[in-house]
């Protein structure tokens, strides 16, 4: 009896899998009779030329790349190469903006504002060997392209990031943005923190001859400091319609440190130096659909400091003490026109007015 019921079952299963083995040849004979005689596959370009300018796919140039921040992005970019803090593009120092909206920030300010840029918040990357006139910028230029979520639902985003690293010393920065849109409005909030400290040792001697005779001298040095700063990004965007685009970003930078350095042997002396620095800057902007683009740019900049000064060498004893503090007042108002000619020309020209006021000591 069971011989005959494992005979049945057995014959059950093959029954079964015949079944299956049988529907499944039907279902791909279908689908390569569906299959179409040509196969095209295509895949987005990393780069594209247009109008004079070069437009990177940064996304798809980064994904392998260890990069964390808007300023390593830059440098990653065919073309663009680094030397002493200075970005330069084809060998010509580069200027580069964002979102098409040309800075008064200088070189260590928009480099902060960059570091405190995510990756995640780049979308292209356009290249301009010779900018156009509406920018009003002379030679290279590379404009960097934020996501905008302009006309979409609702929706907030966020993101954090910290790195602590340790040499002779430590070194912390942190990172926070938002991104909020809701229909025609979009506003995007950056902030970072860094702090660290410094540590710098070094011995000389020599020995110098002169009428009376040989002199030697010897000195050790020991330099010590630490610093912070906070950067603060707020953008916002408005659409009203038909191209028309108001844009406003306030950008602040605060730090603070302190420097000292010990010198020992042949001459002895001792100084500190105290400094803090502000910065503060609001830029409006209005992009109109026929071409118009109008705003303003200001900026203030306070950076108070003292330094302590100590010396004596022999039987001379020098004390000094200085207070300095550099104020900047800087205005910068710039209207553009734009128009499309026949056969793919433009025409650009516009004005723009600055003036500053320097209440430095």
């Amino acid at each position: 009896m069971m011989k005959n019921l494992l005979t049945i079952c057995f014959c059950w299963f093959a029954l079964s899998v015949w079944g299956q083995q049988d529907t499944t040849f039907l279902y791909m004979d279908s689908l390569f009779q569906q299959l179409p005689e040509v196969l095209v596959r295509g895949e987005r370009p990393v780069i594209k030329g247009e109008k004079g300018k070069l437009i990177y796919d940064v996304p798809r140039i980064i994904e392998k790349l260890p990069v964390t921040n808007a300023y390593e992005v830059l440098k990653e970019l065919p073309g663009v190469t680094e030397q002493n803090g200075t970005l330069s593009l084809g060998g010509l120092r580069v200027t580069v903006v964002v979102n098409g909206k040309v800075t008064t920030l200088d070189k260590e300010q928009l480099r902060a504002m960059l570091e405190g840029t995510p990756v995640s918040r780049i979308e292209k990357a356009e290249i301009m060997y010779a900018a156009p006139a509406r920018y009003q910028v002379r030679g290279p230029m590379i404009n960097l392209i934020l996501k905008s979520n302009l006309g979409q639902r609702s929706s907030l985003k966020g993101e954090l990031f910290s790195s602590y690293e340790q040499s002779r010393r430590e070194h912390i920065n942190e990172r926070a943005t938002l991104l909020y849109t809701s229909g025609r409005f979009a506003a995007d909030l950056m902030y970072t923190y860094s702090f660290g400290h410094t540590k710098n040792e070094t011995e000389k001697w020599s020995e110098h001859e002169l009428a009376d005779g040989m002199h030697e001298l010897t000195l050790n040095t020991l330099s010590s400091g630490y610093g912070g700063r906070h950067n603060i990004r707020l953008g916002t965007d408005y659409d009203f319609g038909k191209k028309n685009v108001l844009s406003m970003v306030y950008t602040s930078q605060l730090g603070y440190g302190q420097d000292r350095t010990s010198m020992h042997g042949t001459g002895n002396s001792d100084k500190a130096d105290d400094g803090d620095r502000r910065l503060h800057n609001v830029k409006l902007d209005y992009q109109s659909s026929f071409g118009l683009t109008a705003g303003m740019d200001f900026t203030y900049f306070d950076s108070p400091g003292t330094t302590v000064l100590a010396s004596a060498m022999e039987e001379e004893k020098k004390s000094f003490f200085y207070k300095s503090n550099q104020r900047i007042n800087r205005l910068l108002f710039y209207l553009n026109q734009e128009h499309a000619l026949a056969n793919g020309w433009e025409l650009n020209y516009g004005a723009k007015y600055r003036t500053a006021h320097d209440n430095s000591y």
